[in-house]
């Protein structure tokens, strides 16, 4: 995490980042796709760990396809958010839409954020075939506690993205 902050402090310097939430709010998304790309390789134990439910792990256990596939897509689309983020900071090129796409990728993270804890206490059977957590326990906090603070990263970094006049 060390280098990633004085690579950081480097952009800063060179007026390369001027918008710190999205910035943090994409690297956070680049681990998290990451972190979904390290599991193929971890194997069942990873996919478990990481709340998949019982069927996905059941199914790496057994050396299927199927979950490999979703870790993939899981994480393609983690990096294109990352992409649309960056995109706002300005590290790469301006993507289309990047105004819209990021509004909506703020909605969904809170939405994540924030409904997880309730639906697991209240209506734990709606996230059944998503996650295999069955109460409210560390992993479930954590990754709502991310979520909800991307999203947050992301709807204040497009609104200081809305406040310059480009």
């Amino acid at each position: 995490m060390l280098p990633l902050f004085f690579a950081y402090a480097k952009l800063v310097r060179m007026k390369k980042i001027n918008n710190p939430y999205l910035f943090w709010s994409g690297i956070v998304l680049v681990l998290g796709a990451l972190i979904h790309l390290a599991t193929i390789f971890g194997g069942p134990d990873w996919y478990a760990y990481i709340g998949a439910p019982d069927a996905i792990v059941a199914m790496a256990r057994a050396g299927k396809r199927y979950p490999i596939v979703v870790c993939i897509i899981i994480a393609s689309f983690l990096f294109v958010c990352a992409a649309f983020v960056f995109s706002g900071v300005g590290l790469i090129r301006r993507l289309p839409f990047t105004r819209a796409v990021l509004a909506l990728m703020a909605c969904g993270f809170i939405v994540r954020g924030v409904s997880f804890v309730p639906l697991i206490i209240w209506m734990p059977e709606a996230l059944a075939s998503v996650t295999n957590i069955h109460g409210v326990n560390a992993l479930l906090l954590i990754t709502s506690a991310i979520c909800l603070f991307t999203g947050l990263g992301i709807a204040l970094g497009l609104w200081q993205l809305m406040q310059s006049p480009t």
